[in-house]
């Protein structure tokens, strides 16, 4: 895969662009706390690919085949450059930008970059919201701020600590946006948390990791849990979704299922 082209007038087109995030202030004297750093690097890997995503959506673009996503460091502030490669010349330059637009959207800044998409798909997106707020989210002392520069240095933007509070309220507003789905369904798995005291339960769904808070309409009681503790569970519930994340089951019955044996299907 060639890293540059040419459009008609000969003019260089790139598939890499750099993202420039610089956290100056008493907090990065030529370091951040490794749980801040690694939280930030994740949250903002989760915000580049979802900018990407939108655009390509949006520009009716074939899906990525590969997104690649470095990190560099500079000496003097706490300064990283992230580099992402993607196959179309013509999403690099404008990821960043968004970046840019939708910092300055949610901390209800006046001026917004112009851009060639629509970016009110990302602003009502509360996933994404949240890893916008974890990039700022080291900044802790009064004088700590961060900068994020476009590969166009004059689309950039300046955040300080006040503004997390701003950033802050955007999220819970938006939150509150959020639309709650709930679905009846049927489910598989295991009680696999159990708090007599203050009456909490958590469901593992089969096949996975997840522990799913649950809710008995009918409460079980303490005999009742020990009974069906460690079985394979099928349950009819009423399933909370938020952003398409199941959040909740209100479980209205259950049953123990044993897995079928070769020995069921010999019968």
């Amino acid at each position: 895969m060639k890293e540059y082209e040419t459009n008609l007038k000969g003019e260089f087109l790139t598939r890499q662009e750099e993202i420039n995030i610089i956290y100056e202030g008493p907090s990065f004297e030529k370091r951040m706390e490794i749980s801040n750093l690694t939280s930030q690097l994740k949250s903002t890997e989760l915000v580049i690919r979802e900018v990407i995503s939108e655009l390509y959506k949006q520009k009716k673009f074939k899906k990525p085949e590969e997104v690649k996503i470095y990190l560099q460091l500079r000496k003097g502030s706490f300064q990283e450059i992230i580099s992402v490669i993607v196959n179309n010349p013509l999403i690099a330059g404008v990821i960043s930008a968004t970046i840019v637009a939708l910092f300055t959207h949610f901390l209800d800044k006046k001026k917004e970059p112009l851009l060639s998409i629509n970016i009110q798909n990302l602003t009502n997106n509360y996933f994404l919201a949240k890893n916008l707020n974890q990039i700022i989210a080291p900044l802790e002392l009064e004088k700590d701020h961060v900068k994020i520069i476009s590969s166009n240095p004059s689309i950039k933007t300046s955040i300080s600590l006040k503004e997390k509070k701003i950033m802050r309220d955007s999220l819970k507003k938006l939150k509150q946006m959020v639309a709650i789905e709930i679905y009846e369904e049927e489910f598989f798995g295991y009680l696999s948390v159990i708090d007599i005291d203050r009456q909490k339960y958590g469901f593992t769904l089969e096949g996975t990791d997840r522990h799913i808070p649950i809710i008995f309409d009918d409460k079980p009681s303490l005999r009742e849990i020990k009974r069906i503790l460690g079985f394979r569970l099928k349950i009819k519930a009423r399933a909370s979704y938020e952003e398409k994340e199941l959040k909740k089951l209100e479980i209205r019955s259950y049953e123990i299922k044993r897995r079928k044996s070769l020995k069921d299907f010999g019968r």
